[in-house]
């Protein structure tokens, strides 16, 4: 099963840390789940943009499906979902 990387755009306006918190723990716990379904996907990491109150939370899943389906379960709002191509220095 090809597994592809996902961003997950949000806008969070007023979010406190603990909300962040609490979101990450909602977002892991929910891919653990659908992971033990037969599912693949894993929150692989997120990063908040104080300056404009986003996220971009990184996924590894077999479709951009699974990906709005746990961020769905996990009851976090999200704006977008796109697949990405992940660059770094080692590969370039």
């Amino acid at each position: 099963m090809k597994v592809a990387m996902y961003v997950v755009k949000r806008n969070l306006p007023g979010i406190t840390p603990e909300a962040l918190q609490s979101a990450g723990l909602r977002a892991k716990t929910c891919c653990s789940q659908m992971s033990a379904e037969g599912e693949s996907i894993t929150w692989v990491r997120s990063y908040f943009l104080p300056a404009t109150a986003q996220t971009h939370c990184y996924f590894n899943a077999a479709s951009k499906e699974a990906v709005e389906e746990a961020n769905m379960r996990a009851n976090i709002p999200f704006s977008e979902i796109l697949e990405v191509v992940e660059l770094t220095p080692d590969a370039v």
